[in-house]
């Protein structure tokens, strides 16, 4: 047994052996027998278990009263959780799923492109995070296993879960929390009704509008016997992102001054050195999204023993996008003694290089999103004291894309000054007149120092030629199927409610497959073909063209139709360019991953006294888990005589790679309720998070600026221009190209959950809740950068006895190894605070705060002092400001969020810590606090009709992610920041009956 089953349980039997020294077989009094009928209806019907109970309907209208139901809804939980329920006429107090949870406490929200996406719960991450809809798991087709709530309307849903402490019959592929998303039901409403909405939204940065349409309802038939629940939903959305970004690495570089030095100079390294940006992408989103949903929900109780439904969800959202992008590839640069570093200011942090290119490029991209959740089950109870529950539920997502494509036009060998900062990175082109001056020395026109770099003119659009078509289809497919059964035997004895056991078991197959092709079309691949061969050798000055609004480029693009047009005509040399083969693109990234899991459980209840009840019980959990994949290399950059770079593009099958793990999880869930008015719970827990399928999935790839050692030298470069291709096949891989690899032999993190709370309700006009939480985890799972590694120590085998273009040694050490790895221990200890107050003219405060500490420890292989546990927040709060009447309702909300800690940086033992390119803690990544500001107002015209408005995103907030850099860079530096401006809503709703 190891240790975490062993402390889980001897805490576990420490807290339940007591109660059950209590239990006895006294014949049950009247009073008893009560408490006992009372704690059956506690367990919910019809229900499959404690995270879809059933609950008593309360007639509500406007924020208040919705808060109160919310209230009421927690307080009925077994377990600590926080609860969004819908007004008087079904509606959320706000129109997205996502965007209404970062209302409770501890929860938190990540966006994507200006919309709430993702959910952090007690400042863990969305990686902690699980996603159900009506309690079972539901797929999602990115790399992450998070699930984004933006293609959820909150139109389909009835009511939305957070919960923070699990019990035993539940999933506990959790270790932050579970959001479960219910369906609408009639049965959960308790009346016949139908709604129409409609709004419309203004995106300050795009200066479109977005409207949106939903038709929900609910209606009962056959004398209640049959409940039916129902929802659609169509929304045309249009936005704009501008980024500014590090582009694809998570590098940064060193720069000292080589250009306009003396040979001793040189040997002597004299002048400051800086780090520095490697790349920086300039990049502005133009997204048009369609997004269409459905739900349905029949529901059949013939009698009070049985229960019985059919749940269907469906979403869709296509997507029509448009990415201009100018990326200034700073590392062409290269290293230290290329003579292609002309200046560097050791205050400043200012620098100008030379031979640098700056691409420009257009991408067109469309797709559609389908994800298909539908269940089945029931209840049935038979005898006085027995009921069994069951489902099968099977959720699909799919996310497809066919005729992606990009034009790239490019200036070569430019001379480029650049500078970073938290917020910004700048770069520009200069003369070489401009860089001579800065660098302090002479600038001869005839007899350049600078080779051919700058003799070119940037803003003359004829030196700006089309030099790679890219083209692309895909799909992504997620495809879970979950089923569980579980019996619940209730028992009339003095301790003792109930004991419920359980199996459940699930089946995933999750599979990307790309087909991609990327190349320099050439007039000889279009057979004669004029219209193929003008476009080929065309340039951007042969196009329409213009600067694009905002001030965010430095160079004009072309139209849309000219993508198009330069897409069709290029589009016939595509096989004579790729010589029929199938591109490195197509592969590198495609892979197919199985993970198939079993479950079984035990629980009990068991009164203590009338006031104090307990859970206990252990949940048994195995996971097998398999992936494959390639090993992929793309010499984009390198050059050597006698062959193109795409004939060192390599592209090798890994064998599939596989792990089986098993774990016991054991908790006690306490409920203590002395009053009316106090109620206190406490649980330890046991729960895990899976790796995501990005972390563990098989892949190896090299960055594509390839370094490769002639045989007996250490002149290691991406330009050997006297090899020939003979040669090259003695050349050596160097120790300094960067691998990212995945780890299909990551296993789940494990945590250890203690948690207490006591909430106060006074009356229904006050509420005030604290609790405090602490998780021990093991095996915590974190991105590590730059590590040094052997490719013996990896955790794939690789097939590099089949890399015949040139040699990569089997015990070769590579320096820049990015790798997801299991670390030690990590702690998170953290209170979480909640007050709301309604006062009785109308203005109400509703407010939470969650403050966190963590600490992570990883092997020292990797870094010897401890750091944060990634992805968590140490602050978050909300507060809400508002007013309300029968008629009008109007509210302030405040979110804050601190920074992030995101990505770890290599400092191994091995490593002195004042040896700043060994030991990379400047490569530690965070994301930046958050504080945002909305308004939303709300007027009731009549019974039937009202109107809200929204304001969000006031404080015109963006998402900024930095590097925290050192000295030598000056501070903070940045890696992605993304500004997506203000949004304004208008809509309304009418209820029909």
């Amino acid at each position: 047994m190891t240790r975490f089953q062993l402390k889980a349980l001897v805490v576990a039997m420490a807290v339940a052996l007591p109660v059950y020294a209590q239990q006895t077989n006294e014949p049950v009094t009247q009073a008893a027998d009560q408490q006992a009928n009372q704690a059956k209806e506690n367990q919910g019907t019809p229900t499959k278990n404690a995270a879809d109970e059933d609950v008593e309907v309360v007639e509500v209208t406007g924020i208040r009263q919705a808060d109160l139901k919310a209230r009421d809804l927690e307080r009925e939980k077994n377990g600590f959780s926080s609860v969004i329920a819908t007004d008087d006429i079904g509606n959320f107090v706000d129109q997205n799923v996502a965007e209404s949870l970062r209302r409770l406490p501890g929860v938190t929200l990540q966006r994507s492109e200006g919309e709430g996406k993702y959910v952090s719960v007690r400042g863990l991450g969305p990686g902690f995070v699980s996603v159900n809809m009506n309690g079972s798991e539901m797929a999602g087709v990115g790399d992450d296993r998070k699930v984004g709530l933006d293609g959820i309307p909150a139109d389909l849903l009835g009511s939305i879960e957070v919960l923070k402490t699990l019990t035993p019959d539940q999933n506990l592929n959790s270790i932050g929390g579970t959001v479960n998303v219910k369906a609408i039901s009639a049965y959960d409403r308790g009346k016949d009704g139908l709604k129409f909405k409609m709004q419309n939204s203004y995106s300050q940065m795009r200066e479109e509008n977005s409207p949106k349409f939903s038709l929900d309802g609910t209606q009962f038939l056959f004398d209640k016997k049959v409940g039916i629940g129902f929802a659609v939903s169509h929304e045309n959305r249009k936005t704009q992102v501008d980024e500014h970004r590090h582009h694809s690495t998570g590098e940064l570089q060193f720069y000292r001054q080589d250009v306009g030095l003396t040979d001793e100079q040189l040997d002597a390294k004299s002048g400051p050195e800086i780090l520095g940006p490697r790349q920086l992408e300039v990049r502005r989103e133009i997204a048009n999204r369609t997004r269409k949903a459905a739900a349905v929900n029949l529901e059949f109780k013939p009698n009070e023993l049985n229960y019985f439904y059919i749940k269907g969800n469906f979403t869709e959202y296509s997507d029509e996008d448009i990415a201009q992008r100018e990326f200034y590839d700073f590392q062409d640069a290269g290293s230290y003694g290329n003579g292609e570093i002309a200046y560097v200011n050791g205050q400043s942090k200012e620098f100008i290089l030379t031979d640098i290119d700056v691409f420009h490029q257009y991408f067109i991209q469309g797709g559609d999103n389908k994800t298909r959740t539908f269940s089945f089950g029931g209840e049935n109870k038979f005898g006085e004291t027995w009921a069994i529950d069951y489902e099968f539920a099977k959720s699909k997502s799919t996310d497809s894309s066919v005729g992606d494509h990009r034009v790239q036009f490019r200036e070569r060998d430019l001379i480029v000054y650049g500078k970073g900062g938290r917020d910004y990175t700048d770069a520009k082109v200069v003369t070489p007149e401009y860089a001579a001056e800065l660098g302090g020395y002479a600038y001869d026109p005839e007899n350049s120092i600078f080779g051919t770099s700058g003799s070119g003119d940037a803003s003359d659009l004829n030196n700006w030629a089309f030099d790679n078509l890219f083209l692309e289809d895909g799909t992504r497919t997620d495809d879970l199927k979950n089923a569980e059964i579980n019996l619940t035997k209730d028992f009339f004895l003095k301790h003792l409610n109930y004991i419920k056991v359980g199996i459940a078991g699930s089946k995933r197959t999750h599979v990307r497959n790309k087909d991609r092709w990327s190349f320099d079309p050439s007039a000889s691949d279009c057979d004669g073909n004029q219209e193929c061969i003008d476009v080929v050798n065309s340039s951007l000055a042969d196009y329409p063209n213009s600067m694009q609004p905002g001030g965010i480029f430095q160079y004009p693009f072309e139209d849309k139709e000219t993508v198009d047009y330069m897409s069709r005509i290029g589009r016939q040399t595509t096989a004579s360019a790729t010589n029929g083969e199938v591109s490195v693109d197509s592969t590198k990234e495609d892979y197919t991953l199985t993970e198939d899991t079993k479950a079984a459980y035990v629980m009990a209840e068991m009164p203590v006294n009338d006031d104090l009840t307990v859970i206990a019980g252990v949940r048994w959990v195995e996971t097998e888990f398999a992936s494959d994949g390639y090993l992929s290399l793309e010499n984009d950059d390198f050059e050597f005589n006698g062959a193109g770079t795409g004939s060192l593009d390599i592209a090798i099958p890994l064998p599939e790679a596989s792990i089986k793990y098993s774990e016991y999880f054991p908790s006690v869930h306490i409920r203590y309720e002395p009053s009316n008015e106090i109620l206190v719970r406490g649980a330890i827990w046991t729960s895990f998070t899976r790796p995501s399928f990005k972390q563990a999935r098989g892949f190896a790839k090299f960055d594509s600026d390839i370094e490769l050692c002639p045989p007996g030298t250490d002149n290691c470069d991406d330009s050997q221009g006297s090899a020939s291709v003979r040669q090259l096949q003695d050349y050596i891989l160097g120790s300094d190209n960067t691998l990212d690899v995945g780890n299909p032999n990551l296993v789940a993190m494990s945590s250890i959950n203690y948690d207490a709370s006591i909430g106060w309700y006074p009356n229904k006009d006050l509420f005030m809740e604290a609790a405090i939480f602490y998780k021990d985890i093991e095996n915590f799972i974190v991105d590590v950068n730059g590590i040094s590694m052997s490719l013996e120590d990896l955790p794939l085998s690789l097939p590099i006895n089949q890399v015949t273009q040139f040699v990569i040694p089997q015990d070769l050490v590579l320096n820049n190894v990015n790798i997801t790895l299991n670390g030690k221990k990590a702690t998170v200890m953290g209170v979480e605070l909640s007050y709301n107050q309604y006062f009785e003219n109308g203005l109400f405060v509703q407010s939470n705060m969650t403050l966190l500490d963590s600490e992570a420890q990883l092997d020292e292989t990797i870094r010897v002092d401890k750091v944060p546990l990634p992805d968590q927040a140490d602050t978050t709060a909300n507060l809400t400001l508002g007013w309300e009447n029968e008629t009008y309702s109007a509210r302030l909300i405040a979110n804050y969020r601190s920074d992030i800690f995101e990505e770890v940086g290599a400092c191994p033992a091995a490593v002195d810590a004042s040896d700043v390119k060994g030991c990379k803690t400047w490569a530690d990544r965070y994301q930046a606090p958050m504080k945002t500001l909305d308004f939303k107002a709300k007027y009731k015209l009549n019974k039937h009709l009202s109107f809200y408005f929204d304001a969000i995103n006031l404080t015109d907030q963006s998402d900024l992610r930095y590097f925290v850099g050192n000295e030598m860079s000056g501070g903070n530096l940045l890696y992605q920041k993304e500004e997506y401006g203000r949004t304004y809503q208008l809509g309304l709703d009418y209820k029909f009956y």
